[in-house]
């Protein structure tokens, strides 16, 4: 299991990459990601491919709730804090 630094830190740059417009200074951990339209909805899918990666293990799609993606911050809560 990477620790909780190592998966901010891919998630940040991800983010980051995906955009193409934001630094990694510019993306904070409460950052909305996508109320900010850093991150469209286009590209949701692939940042749950991304996720499973980065956790080793599929996510439910038909579980998923509303805001688990707003930040880094709940993207940490809701896929590995409890892990």
């Amino acid at each position: 299991m990477k620790s909780e630094t190592d998966v901010r830190t891919a998630l940040r740059a991800w983010v980051v990459k995906t955009s193409g417009k934001v630094t990694a200074a510019e993306v904070l951990d409460d950052t909305p990601i996508l109320e900010r339209r850093i991150v469209k909805s286009l590209d949701v899918m692939d940042l749950i491919l991304f996720l499973e990666e980065l956790r080793g293990k599929p996510i439910d799609v038909e579980k998923l709730q509303p805001g688990v993606f707003r930040s880094i911050d709940a993207i940490w809560t809701n896929f590995f804090e409890a892990a």
